[in-house]
């Protein structure tokens, strides 16, 4: 056992009535013992030691986890069930999305059935599992047969060779056997041509392309060409036009790469050279929106937007856009608006969303709106894929009601996985009554249980922005907040919580108290 030699075990349920114990037990045995382990006191050799244990380790766990999960999967499918309920179970397990546990359970059955070397070598802890993928993934085009062999030729070399070093290893063995199958497996590659969009740093995001190399080869020339004749003038313009052209072409001051991004982006999204992006805002009404009276009228300069798909930007920033747009729309009546505005309303600390303007300016609204801003991604943990389903949480069929409180945001699989026997989703907490958050408990066919909270309207990690203390703080009070209203006026009245349609307007008694948006239609 790897981890024998740095730790000791004693009065562990192995220690007493190994029969009687479940590889559950054992595994948590071993995460308490490497609590245990500290850095202080030992040498650099000791410690540079430890490191390489646990190395070994990570592969000998990552082994375990192959088997386990092979077994789980090939009991299931032998019995002639679906299996996409346990591999569903297995990816809360793991903390990962069904599409990653997917990927996981081709590699399990693989090492298992096909390749005994490799999962010889992970077990001794002598490769890692991203080594284990490397030769499941370069010999995935070969037959069974050809796979084993492959596996076979590169066992006394799995523990030396780099990630490049193995990947082509392993890629000249397989072309050795079958050639054929590498021709095959660039064929049927072009199917899984994509578009893909990603976050980048710094307010940024990757647009790829995937696509076959000729094509994508071509299109990059096009842009490189484009670019190098776009300070040449059209011969056919004379005088003023020309001139006009000249002006133009010194003023942009655009790098190769800059120009290429922006004319790529321009054709991709069917918009005119200097046609601005249209946006949609959706204005989080918090109390210091609704009442900035009573915060001094202070506006906070450290705030953040949160784009959905994307992730935060920074306040400024996303004000600036706007700013753009409305400047480069509606100057003809004919233009198309740049910016809509939705107002949302949370609940007293900005955390939860609790009703939504439904009545869009230029577009329509509605609950399914409210799951989508509230629930972007599948509410199952660990599970990033859009939430493309509106799911009724308790079914209709149950007596389930299509409502804020019934409804959650799903992806595709797990509002399918959901109505297998075993699975059991249910409403904890409504995140309407300003309690807290939406909330699910999600069981398992294996009994296991999950809590799923709605994340907070602008994203996890965000915090209610505090204004200074002089503007609402009352040292008579005990420095407490006290909200200046006029006693002339009614205090704000809340949205329902359970409106009796999905028009999920507030009552216009809360539009005293909100600045600067206009007149209630």
């Amino acid at each position: 056992m790897v981890a024998s030699r740095f730790f000791r075990m004693e009065g562990t349920p192995e220690a007493t009535t190994p029969e009687a114990v479940t590889p559950e037990a054992r595994v948590r045995a071993m995460v308490s013992a490497l609590a245990g382990v500290v850095a202080e006191g030992v040498t650099e050799a000791d410690r540079v030691a430890a490191v390489a244990a646990l190395e070994e380790l990570k592969g000998a766990a990552a082994a375990a986890q192959v088997r386990l999960t092979a077994a789980a999967v090939e009991d299931r499918e032998a019995l002639g069930e679906d299996s996409r309920s346990v591999r569903a179970d297995l990816a809360l397990a793991r903390r990962c999305s069904p599409t990653l546990m997917d990927q996981h359970v081709g590699v399990a059955k693989a090492l298992v059935s096909e390749m005994p070397h490799t999962l010889a070598a992970l077990t001794a802890g002598e490769i890692g599992e991203y080594r284990a993928r490397i030769m499941v993934r370069e010999t995935a085009c070969l037959s069974s047969e050809d796979r084993s062999e492959v596996d076979r030729l590169l066992a006394d070399r799995l523990g030396s060779l780099g990630d490049r070093a193995l990947t082509a290893a392993a890629q000249r063995a397989g072309a050795a056997l079958d050639a054929a199958s590498l021709a095959e497996r660039n064929r049927r590659a072009v199917a899984s041509r994509r578009v893909t969009l990603r976050p980048a740093p710094d307010g940024m995001a990757w647009l790829s392309i995937l696509g076959p190399m000729v094509d994508a080869v071509g299109a990059y020339a096009a842009l490189t060409a484009a670019e190098s004749r776009r300070r040449v003038l059209d011969p056919s313009l004379s005088g003023a036009e020309w001139e006009a052209a000249a002006d133009a072409a010194r003023a942009d001051t655009r790098g190769k790469g800059a120009w290429m991004a922006d004319t790529a982006l321009e054709l991709l999204s069917g918009r005119a050279s200097g046609q601005v992006q249209p946006v949609e805002v959706g204005l989080v009404m918090t109390d210091r929106t609704m009442l900035p009276a009573a915060f001094g009228g202070v506006v906070p300069e450290d705030d953040v937007a949160h784009v959905p798909g994307w992730g935060p930007v920074p306040g400024a920033q996303a004000r600036a856009h706007v700013e753009d747009c409305l400047d480069r729309t509606g100057v003809d009546a004919d233009d198309e608006a740049g910016v809509w505005l939705r107002r949302l309303f949370t609940d007293p600390t900005g955390h939860d969303l609790v009703a939504l303007d439904s009545r869009r300016r230029l577009f329509d609204g509605g609950l399914r709106m409210f799951l989508q801003l509230r629930d972007p991604v599948c509410r199952v943990p660990w599970c990033d894929a859009p939430a493309v389903h509106a799911d009724h949480v308790e079914p209709v069929h149950a007596g389930g009601t299509t409502s804020a409180a019934n409804g959650g945001g799903a992806c595709a699989r797990h509002n399918l996985v959901k109505e297998h026997d075993g699975w059991h989703v249910q409403v904890t907490a409504t995140g309407l009554d300003g309690a807290g958050p939406h909330t699910l408990r999600i069981t398992t066919p294996t009994r296991r249980t999950y809590e799923a909270t709605a994340p907070p309207i602008l994203g996890e990690g965000w915090a209610a922005a505090r204004a200074p203390a002089e503007h609402y703080a009352d040292p008579d009070d005990g420095g407490r907040w006290t909200p200046v209203l006029d006693p002339d006026e009614p205090p704000p009245v809340p949205p329902d919580p359970h409106p009796p349609d999905e028009d999920l307007d507030p009552p216009l008694e809360l539009w005293r108290y909100v600045d600067g948006i206009g007149d209630v239609a």
